[in-house]
This record gives structure tokens, C-alpha cells and sequence, in this order.
């Protein structure tokens, strides 16, 4: 009786390395880039678009770069500040905020500030140190 257990036991081990074996050229096959190729193909490219409502407006030598700037409701603004100096992205003109400003942040040097625009209009920004700095932000939807 026992070669018939050893027997046994030879067999279960066998057929628990070929089961193992079976498992790692699985996950090894192409499958899985196929997978990847399916979702590229399913338009990776919606994602893209969310990410790319993002715009970035440079703060440099007391100007903001663009001074005119069309962009999608929902869309992110991103005011990097590349000047040596502090300014603020203020909602206004001439150095002074309207009532209830949609933005009014200070951005210090090399610092950043993001403000999304949820509505459509047209948003004067100015910044409160330096009233000749000045762009306008046009948000359509």
C-alpha cells in the first residue's frame, strides 16, 4: 500500500506543477497587453482631454503671459509665479478686487496659484501690487 500512496502523491505533485506552471505563461501572455491595447483604443484620449482642462499663465517681469486667455468652463488655471517678486491673481482691474472676487491669492516667487472657472463669463484679473498688470480670462460653456 504504500506505492499506491507514493503513486498518489507523485501524481498530486505533478499536476500541481503543471497547474503552477500553467498559471505564471498565463499571466506571461499577451493578454494583458492586449487589455492595455483595448483601452487605448477605447479613447484614452477623454481622460486626456479632463487632464488637458488645465492652462498655465506665467507671472514674469510684472506681466501675466497670456493677457488674454480662452478656456472651457470647468477648466483649471494654473498662475505660476516665474518673477522675482510677489503678486496676487485678483479678480478685478487696476490693482482692485470686485466684490466677491472668483480668485484673490497671493503668489509668492516661484509659487503657484489654481483657480478654476465653473462659470461662464468673461473675469478681469489683476494683481493688487501691481495695478497696471492686468489680463482678462474668457470662459465659455
Amino acid at each position: 500500500m504504500t506505492l499506491p500512496a507514493l503513486l498518489a502523491v507523485l501524481t498530486l505533485l505533478l499536476a500541481a506543477c503543471a497547474g503552477g506552471a500553467a498559471s505564471p505563461a498565463t499571466e506571461s501572455e499577451p493578454p494583458a497587453p492586449a487589455e492595455s491595447e483595448e483601452a487605448t483604443e477605447s479613447e484614452p484620449a477623454e481622460p486626456e482631454e479632463e487632464t488637458a482642462a488645465e492652462e498655465r499663465v506665467r507671472i514674469s517681469g510684472t506681466n501675466y503671459d497670456p493677457r488674454e486667455l480662452t478656456i472651457a468652463v470647468g477648466t483649471e488655471v494654473v498662475f505660476v509665479n516665474e518673477d522675482v517678486l510677489p503678486h496676487t491673481v485678483t479678480e478685478g482691474t487696476d490693482g482692485q478686487a470686485v466684490d466677491d472676487p472668483i480668485a484673490d491669492e497671493n503668489v509668492d516667487p516661484d509659487g503657484t496659484v489654481s483657480v478654476t472657472f465653473a462659470e461662464p463669463g468673461t473675469y478681469e484679473i489683476t494683481c493688487k501690487f501691481h495695478p497696471t498688470m492686468q489680463m482678462t480670462i474668457t470662459v465659455e460653456g
